[in-house]
């Protein structure tokens, strides 16, 4: 579904309804519910965060109707008595934090729950502090679920981050019930201010008393205070009406905001009232109307001042002064904007869409400069489920050219639920279109498969089933590439198919445990031999088609594998030639068959080992159900053996059971929200884990079509998708620069494109939020190795702000930490090496126990050789390799934090950083960049100079190359960076 808003609409017209305060709303109502007696709240809200607030009190046991008038709330208050354990705050995080100190008051144990956003929520400072106060709690995670023991506080002196004001207000509610005084102080930067006064005015209201310090900063509260029911009239909501205050700025216009009476910030106490002083600043004209009291704006056409703008004294306005600052005359600054990238999404990152409509935005560390245009195009834009996002979007949508569509057309409904209906009454055009992306979630039979479960089963016989359910679906989708037409398997035909090849293998003599390997692009034939494999109860082992002679050489001979199969030519390639020369040279394997895909020359000879068509022998076969049932594999046995294509040293043979790679893709699919009316689409090689596991496994364990991309091509690749409607895919980030660019190319997104999970390495924060926008689809970072699979994952339903730029968080069912160089774990926060357990663990290097055992530690966690940071929340960065680290006099570069910095240069398309020997340092950092206009090191140094990065962390040597070396999956081969810049 999207917001369909057309815009250059004429004058606006009419009247809007000023809802409300929800934040007067939500301190009322808690206040009431504690106060013995009857309160009566004037006004009702129906904002969706409120109701949260009202559903969360009657469970626990407050009585609140509507009174005989309709418009008034009658709240009975006093002790809590829970009428559930659990206690759902639903999606409202002002509910969230107020309540969960104050059910310590509860006359039975509570449990604080909410939607599965808040488990990623950070609320462990605020937990923290109540812990101070004498709040016994349970929250292993530090987020929702939070179990909070019936108790009253003792008070105490705590001190709490001034990140968040409904820390700092959740704090004070309580405080005034201890059973001593308390002090609570705020510590670092104070956002939000006015929020907290608000809190403290609506207190006093009750009869509660706090004594705010000189500084502004320190809290004092008496203890064993009793508060009074009180008469409350809720006034009208100022962040409600800026969307309408903005339009009306922007188009001739004579609207009266009913319900709005204040044309100032000092006649009212609204938290975002500066808002009204900022708008009359740029010359918006607010005029009290005679006839009714209420604000009227009224103009001809305008052309408005710019502005600067402290945003911590109005945090939630920065979307609607961003797009009024776009059309000023000159250029805004909004300044302090940090804390607003923490709100329901990364705030600045969405609003910074309005490039894409033409408008001048930049961000220069702490400050957005806005500078001012003439007039805005339509686009496509992403609201990222954000209300004020939505909202702003729409309002500058509403003033562009053309007609513009925005995703989560709904969010509105939190804050303002009347924001389309008004809009429309003045004279706008806005409207839901449905979209054409269904949530296949929504369907009941559709449900996630559990990985415990599925786990226990082969994943030949999930094949098996999942032809005789749907034998004429689509299994297997094969794009066309140069020489082979496209290609398309049912299951019942790859079943067949995989029997009649698990026949061929086992006359060849392929023992049970015994590698089978092939070198083979993303053709149907790798599918067939995987599935073949398994159901001989043999080893897959694929090699990457890029591996010449002295990587086969090496890998074959450690492998053993006595039948190899591959391509007879591709991409120019001769590798049945390549092969049998390497048969019949030095050190050859021990091979003795070979099988040839495709072609049609003769075939070469080498080395003692038999020669066959692979077609040929296929179609020989007359598969034995009982002799294949014989050899039916236990899902506990060996089933994959992948060499490493790290960025250095020798590859390692990692051994995988099949029960833990069906594991580690169920796992995937249930935190991704795969369903099996998902499609994977699979441009990842798959003799490699990403496109092996995460591709052509994952599609057979949920019993979905996957799509195979031979050769990659950005604009074919597109057109794979568009044409078989691919939903999901896991690849590199370059796979994820060149479908952004396709799409950008030939304004046609894939359609049906849900999730692009990268890998590899951290997207770039900057190329997250233009892919996110571009394609339409939720960009998700993740960390995992050949050797754990997926440790940490992004998803759909995540914060931006925390998946932009990080590698995700733990799987459920995966344990991550990050230790010292003492193996002593790190608190949030900390730099530190990287470890991960969990049941999808590899079972060992090939020949190597020594090997294996220096990569686990003594207490079963596996050593992954990162360096990392795991936030508050649980979102892992990873910072560099322990090997990468640049020590510069002492002093360790924050390697993957510059990158990240220069990735949002305009003329830098990629980036590395490396260290550089140096006789009095060192190491200092050598940067290579990959450029798309003019840059020098001068430039560079510049850039960095402006986002106030420390000069120390400045790269010192500045190399332009036509594009950086990667291995074949795309990571960075760093070691070879080093090399070039230490000659």
């Amino acid at each position: 579904m999207r917001l369909l808003v057309k815009g250059r609409i004429g004058s606006l017209t009419g009247e809007l309804h000023v809802p409300v305060s929800k934040y007067h709303a939500h301190r009322a109502l808690i206040l009431a519910s504690l106060a013995p007696g009857t309160t009566r709240i004037q006004g009702l809200s129906d904002a969706g965060h409120v109701q949260h607030t009202i559903q969360a009190l009657r469970q626990l046991g407050t009585e609140i109707q509507v009174g005989d008038d309709g418009d008034t709330l009658l709240v009975t208050g006093g002790q809590y008595r829970p009428v559930r354990e659990r206690v759902s705050v639903g999606s409202s995080g002002t509910t969230l934090y107020f309540l969960t100190p104050l059910v310590a008051l509860a006359a039975a144990p509570v449990t604080i729950v909410g939607q599965k956003y808040f488990r990623r929520r950070p609320i462990r400072p605020l937990l923290g502090a109540l812990e101070g106060l004498g709040v016994r709690l349970d929250a292993p995670t530090g987020t929702p679920p939070i179990s909070v023991a019936p108790r009253v506080p003792t008070g105490g002196r705590v001190r709490i981050p001034g990140t968040l004001s409904q820390w700092i207000s959740g704090l004070l509610l309580l405080a005034p019930f201890a059973t001593g005084p308390s002090l609570i102080e705020v510590t670092g930067p104070f956002n939000e201010r006015s929020y907290v006064g608000l809190t403290i005015a609506m207190m006093r209201r009750f009869g509660l008393v706090v004594e705010t310090g000189p500084d502004g900063r320190t809290f004092a509260v008496e203890p064993n205070q009793r508060p009074h029911p009180a008469v409350i009239e809720l006034p009208p909501d100022i962040g409600s009406a800026a969307f309408g205050l903005a339009a009306s700025a922007l188009r001739p216009s004579n609207v009266l905001f009913r319900g709005l009476s204040a044309v100032g910030a000092a006649e009212t106490d609204h938290p975002e009232a500066d808002l009204l002083d900022i708008l009359t600043g740029m010359g918006l004209p607010l005029r009290r109307d005679p006839g009714t009291g209420f604000v009227r704006v009224q103009h001809d056409g305008l052309r408005l001042r710019p502005v600067s703008v402290d945003c911590r004294s109005v945090p939630d306005m920065l979307p609607v002064l961003t797009v009024l600052a776009s059309q000023a005359d000159g250029t805004s600054t909004l300044d302090s904007v940090d804390h607003v990238r923490l709100k329901e999404s990364d705030r600045v990152a969405a609003m910074l869409q309005l490039n894409q409509m033409g408008a001048r935005l930049d961000l220069h560390g702490d400050q957005l400069r806005c500078h001012g245009v003439s007039g805005l195009t339509a686009a496509e834009l992403s609201s990222f489920n954000d209300h004020r996002v939505l909202m702003a979007l729409a309002v500058a949508a509403s003033q562009a050219e053309g007609e513009s569509r925005l995703t989560y057309p709904n969010a509105y409904r939190i804050s303002y639920p009347r924001f389309v209906d008004e809009m429309n009454a003045i004279g706008m055009s806005m409207s839901v279109e449905s979209g054409r992306k269904p949530d296949r979630r929504r369907d009941a039979q559709q449900d996630v498969i559990d990985p415990g479960r599925i786990a226990t089963e082969p994943l030949d016989a999930l094949v098996g089933r999942w032809a005789r359910r749907r034998p004429d679906d689509p299994a297997v989708v094969e794009a066309a590439s140069p020489g082979r037409a496209e290609r398309c398997l049912t299951w019942r035909e790859l079943d067949q198919r995989a029997d009649a090849a698990a026949s061929m293998l086992l006359e060849l003599g392929v023992e049970p445990g015994e590698p089978v390997a092939w070198q083979l692009p993303n053709w149907t034939e790798s599918v067939v031999l995987t599935i073949a494999t398994l159901r001989i109860g043999a080893v897959c082992c694929p090699l990457m088609p890029i591996f010449r002679e002295r990587e086969l050489r090496y890998m074959l001979g450690r492998a053993r594998a006595r039948v190899v199969v591959v391509p007879e030519h591709h991409r120019g390639r001769d590798h049945a030639r390549e092969l049998a020369a390497l048969l019949t040279g030095p050190e050859a394997p021990a091979v003795r068959h070979v099988l040839v895909v495709a072609g049609d020359g003769p075939l070469p000879e080498g080395g003692g080992a038999r020669w066959h068509r692979f077609d040929e022998a296929l179609a020989r076969q007359r598969p034995d159900r009982g002799v294949l049932d014989a050899r039916r594999p236990a899902p506990d046995m060996l089933a994959q053996l992948l060499f490493t294509s790290g960025t250095t040293g020798e590859p390692k043979g990692v051994l995988h059971r099949m029960e833990t790679l069906t594991r580690a893709a169920a796992m995937a699919a249930r935190h991704l929200g795969l369903t099996r009316s998902d499609r994977v689409f699979v441009p990842s090689p798959l003799a490699h884990q990403t496109g092996f596991l995460y591709g052509m496994w994952l599609a057979l364990t949920l019993g979905v079509p996957h799509i195979l991309q031979p050769v990659w091509d950005g604009p074919a690749a597109l057109a794979t998708l568009r044409r078989w409607h691919g939903t999901f895919v896991q690849a590199a980030t370059p796979f994820l620069v060149d479908l952004v660019a396709a799409v950008e190319s030939t304004g046609r997104p894939p359609a049906d494109l849900r999730i692009f999970v990268a890998t590899g390495a951290a997207v770039p924060r900057a190329l997250a939020e233009r892919a996110t926008r571009v394609l339409d689809a939720a960009v998700c970072g993740a960390w995992g190795t050949t050797e754990t699979c997926l440790g940490t994952l992004g998803a759909p339903g995540d914060e931006p702000a925390s998946v932009w730029g990080t590698d995700g968080r733990a799987l459920a069912g995966v344990g991550i930490r990050v230790t010292d160089d003492a193996g002593a774990a790190l608190g949030p926060g900390q730099e530190g090496v990287f470890e991960v357990v969990s049941d999808c663990l590899f079972a060992g290097y090939l020949d190597h126990p020594d090997w294996t055992a220096a990569a686990m530690t003594s207490d079963g966690w596996y050593r992954s050789g990162d360096l990392a940071v795991i936030d508050e929340s649980g979102f892992v960065r990873i910072t560099g390799r322990v090997k990468d680290v640049i020590n510069r006099g002492g002093e360790k570069i924050p390697v993957a934090e510059i990158e990240q910095l220069l990735h949002a240069h305009p003329s830098i398309a990629d980036v590395a950083i490396v260290a550089m020997p140096d006789e009095r340092l060192g190491e200092r950092a050598c940067a290579y960049v990959v450029r798309t206009g003019d840059i020098d090191f001068a430039e560079v140094q510049h850039f960095l100079d402006e986002q106030k990065v420390a000069k120390q962390y400045w790269p010192e040597r500045l190399e332009i190359i036509d594009e950086l070396p990667r291995n074949p999956v795309g990571k960075v081969q760093k070691f070879l960076l080093r090399e070039w810049a230490s000659r």
